[in-house]
């Protein structure tokens, strides 16, 4: 059984319902379901982590030819 820390929201510190938590797919820090950012089918922590996700971190833009 997971930690009650494990559950605390990585937003504003509460620990939320099992219903009410989700794992942000990038990071794996857990945020309740009213701080979570949607994009992309899923629930991330932050915008950032929702931009990472879809773009990554640009090391191929970046290469050169």
């Amino acid at each position: 059984m997971p930690d009650a820390r494990d559950a605390t929201c990585c937003v504003c510190g509460t620990v939320p319902a099992a219903w009410a938590s989700k794992v942000c797919p990038t990071c794996a820090k857990t945020v309740c379901v009213k701080c979570g950012h949607a994009a992309y089918g899923r629930t991330f922590c932050s915008i950032r982590c929702a931009e990472f996700f879809f773009h990554g971190d640009g090391e191929d833009d970046d290469r050169e030819s």
